[in-house]
């Protein structure tokens, strides 16, 4: 009966975009944050659920929706230059069979994620953007959330129904994800207009980003710990009670600490024991092998990369003598970026990082002190936290190509030009303006009574 369910709202965003070609836009975020192919796989398990939304976001687009397009800033460019880049290193690829699979979904994720701006670009399609992706994600986020607040949860296992490398299918990306999400989640309960009755809006996000943290500490992974940390020194940072903020993340981090699971517990303490940890070891060997691949390989390998590596690893309590590992994937995805495309693909990555906070600064700026956009800068804040916990949690583990990087890069550029179209005079039609400069407009002659008009040399 659920998958049926699946198949009724993938239809029902397909068929929208004839009422609101926006809808079908909404649909691909859905279908990249949901996966409704492995969700509902008995009824649209093999059918192309990605190509044929994109394929229809964009024809409504073409044919219905070009309207006040956005400017083709150095956003727009290095998205473009990165899918092209992503194509281009193909042709050298070390394990060319892997690389077309994985260029399959990256390279939609990356030119989906230049098409956005085009289509969102009011408050209500921005604010819809977000919502969708972090409902989607939610399908798989907080029954994780649940079952870790009632059971503990676990390390080490696939805790969704995805497969892996598709979104929170690995512990440390759901970690990661889950924190990110807050600051997010915050803004809509505080500002969102598709949910107009208040008592619904603070209790549904308020829950969903209560419910993060347990789906985090839940996972076990160590990355969660990270992101949590960083999460409430932004928050402290900006707060000006800091006496009193700082007095009550303190408590909060006891009371984690009081009831999180023992496990969890005895994996936070192994994060200073890296030289020992066979997993944190086996990640700094792997760092290792892309620096020196790199060096060798300046433009780098292609997708996929890594399963050509071998890791020769010390002796260890099951294997004296120690041990070889081989086609180890970075668990970073600064390494992932360099390994696969080279320096050209980690400087256009780390540019468009840069260009995403320099427009959310903008933002911040350009909107102090307006209340009618006081959303605007609440916004440009929410997204500048998740982009710097999701830079701080992908460190650990390699989501480059996953959506969350591009749906931020892309939803910061839609508030930018939203920003830039709002505290722009509009110029009145019919209204002759004269230059600033130059010498002003000669006199039109008349013709004197009786006499033909001269004509102007």
């Amino acid at each position: 009966m659920s998958d049926y369910l699946v198949a009724l709202v993938y239809a029902a965003m397909l068929l929208g975009g004839v009422a609101a070609p926006f809808v079908t836009s909404l649909g691909y975020v859905w279908v990249d944050s949901f996966y409704p192919q492995y969700v509902g796989r008995y009824v649209l398990g093999g059918f192309p659920v990605a190509a044929v939304m994109g394929t229809a976001a964009v024809l409504s687009y073409v044919l219905m929706d070009r309207r006040a397009p956005p400017r083709i800033g150095a956003m727009l460019i290095l998205t473009g230059l990165m899918a092209v880049w992503m194509t281009v290193t193909l042709s050298w690829a070390v394990a060319p069979g892997s690389a077309w699979v994985k260029w399959d979904w990256a390279f939609k994720t990356v030119l989906f994620a230049g098409f956005l701006p085009f289509v969102f670009r009011s408050r209500v399609q921005i604010e819809a953007l977000l919502q969708v992706h972090l409902l989607g994600s939610a399908m798989h986020l907080v029954p994780v959330g649940i079952k870790s607040f009632l059971t503990g949860g676990g390390y080490g296992m696939n805790l969704t129904l995805l497969p892996d490398e598709k979104g929170m299918s690995e512990s440390s990306a759901m970690a990661t994800a889950g924190i990110m999400f807050i600051p997010l989640l915050l803004f809509l309960r505080r500002h969102s207009l598709l949910v107009p009755w208040p008592w619904m809006r603070h209790t549904f996000f308020a829950c969903f980003a209560i419910l993060c943290v347990p789906a985090a500490i839940g996972t076990g992974a160590r990355t969660g710990l990270v992101c949590m940390a960083l999460l409430a020194g932004l928050y402290w940072l900006q707060t000006r009670k800091k006496l009193v903020s700082g007095f009550a993340l303190a408590i909060i981090g006891i009371l984690v600490v009081i009831f999180a699971p023992d496990r969890w517990k005895e994996r936070m303490g192994t994060i200073d024991d890296f030289q020992t940890n066979t997993s944190s070891l086996t990640r700094i060997k792997v760092w290792q092998w892309a620096l020196d691949f790199v060096r060798d390989n300046p433009l780098g390998g292609g997708f996929r990369a890594y399963e050509i590596n071998v890791l020769h690893m010390p002796p260890d309590a099951f294997h004296p003598e120690g041990w070889v590992q081989r086609g180890r994937a970075p668990h970073s995805t600064w390494f992932e970026m360099l390994s696969e495309l080279g320096w050209p693909g980690l400087i256009m990555f780390v540019t468009l990082i840069i260009m995403t906070f320099l427009t959310l600064y903008r933002v911040l700026r350009r909107t102090r002190g307006i209340e009618e956009m006081l959303w605007c800068s609440d916004l440009a804040k929410a997204l500048g936290m998740a982009l710097l916990v999701l830079m701080a949690g992908s460190t650990f583990i390699g989501v480059g190509f996953q959506p969350w990087y591009w749906l931020l890069f892309a939803a910061s550029f839609c508030l930018g030009e939203y920003v830039r179209r709002a505290l722009t005079p509009a110029k009145p039609r019919g209204v002759f303006v004269p230059a600033a400069e130059g010498p002003a407009p000669r006199p039109p002659i008349l013709p004197l009574p009786g006499l033909p008009a001269r004509r102007r040399l």
